[in-house]
């Protein structure tokens, strides 16, 4: 069911909001105010995109090789760096620590497997609290897959309280998820993947990434590809459902490794299939917001408006920062004791409240 909130007093809360994706592009760090007057508003004050370096990048790639002392050492290190960054973060934009309610970070996802009852993310949460001495929420996933859940997506909430004036909500990061209402019920999930698809196949051609989907927009369509995508399992699974780098290194990516058209058609072509698994989705005249880096990614854009999809993409901040937006709102949730975390969109026995909470 729907959230609703009666409350008729006015709450402010000064909230920073750290995301690490999937597609490794750096840390995002804001500061914004989340105010409850009847319902919920928010203002970013500040942002920043802080990128991995080499070695950075290398850890985190690799992470999921380690041996057991390693792997937790490495959480405390990324929590530690995480801290750090907030510290910088604040002094460099004259943000007056003591007017900060709390940190709410998502870390970094090195394991997904809710089908065998475990998810992993580090950046450790008592490292963060200890480094910046600010109340610090962390691991929103594993109680949501400890009841059942897919332990994603978690953003639902946030679309439905902060941008309940749109029909869906569409995030292309290294993976695409979606959000909707349906019959008074909030449904969501992950339903391609995208920019970790689009930097894989970038990268084949010694680029990092294919800026703007240029190398995308030379390509042609590859018929045999583009069966073969459709005819993928996950694709015809009802929500809820998710993805994780397992599920691209298992069964995505040899897909692509297999067939042998150009990498400039195989982006052509894995375009076309996420546009048509979005498509799949909406109904018509729904309304689309689109955020993520893959926002900027002309090639899809011109799809989804080939495919007569109503959509919307907002100011640049709020493409690059919606998700560390509402995993600010996630924290911000559950140090209210309220449900953050929705079994219609996770597949949870129950909507929970959660997060851990480090208070210094």
């Amino acid at each position: 069911m729907s959230i609703r909130f009666t409350l008729n007093f006015m709450n402010v809360y000064n909230a920073i909001g750290i995301m690490s994706g999937t597609s490794l592009d750096g840390l995002d760090i804001i500061y914004c105010k989340l105010i409850l007057n009847n319902k919920w508003e928010y203002e970013i004050v500040k942002s920043q995109t802080i990128p991995f370096n080499d070695s950075w990048k290398n850890k985190l790639t690799n992470a999921h090789l380690l041996k057991s002392r390693d792997f937790i050492f490495l959480d405390h290190e990324f929590g530690k760096y995480i801290g750090e960054k907030i510290n910088e973060f604040i002094s460099e934009n004259n943000i007056d620590k003591k007017k900060i309610d709390l940190v709410s970070s998502h870390g970094h996802t090195i394991f997904h497997e809710p089908q065998n009852g475990f998810t992993y993310q580090i950046g450790n949460g008592n490292q963060i609290c200890g480094t910046t001495k600010i109340k610090t929420v962390s691991d929103f996933r594993t109680l949501n897959v400890a009841f059942g859940g897919q332990g994603a997506p978690l953003v639902p909430v946030g679309d439905q309280l902060l941008f309940g004036n749109y029909d869906a909500c569409l995030n292309l990061g290294g993976i695409a998820n979606i959000s909707y209402s349906k019959k008074e019920k909030t449904i969501a999930g992950d339903i391609n993947f995208a920019n970790m698809y689009s930097n894989y196949l970038a990268e084949k051609i010694n680029l990092p990434y294919d800026e703007n989907g240029e190398i995308a927009k030379n390509g042609k369509r590859n018929k045999e590809l583009l069966i073969q995508l459709n005819d993928l399992n996950f694709y015809k699974k009802t929500f809820p459902k998710s993805l994780s780098i397992e599920d691209f290194e298992n069964w995505y990516k040899p897909i692509l490794d297999k067939n042998n058209c150009s990498v400039y058609d195989k982006l052509h072509t894995c375009g076309i299939h996420l546009a048509k698994t979005v498509k799949e989705i909406l109904k018509k005249d729904e309304k689309l917001l689109i955020t993520g880096g893959g926002a900027y990614n002309e090639f899809w854009i011109k799809q989804f408006k080939d495919l007569k999809i109503d959509l919307v993409i907002p100011n640049t901040t709020l493409i690059e920062f919606k998700e560390a937006l509402i995993f600010a709102f996630l924290g911000v949730l559950k140090i209210r004791n309220e449900i953050n975390s929705l079994a219609s969109v996770t597949g949870s026995s129950k909507n929970l409240k959660t997060g851990i909470i480090h208070t210094p």
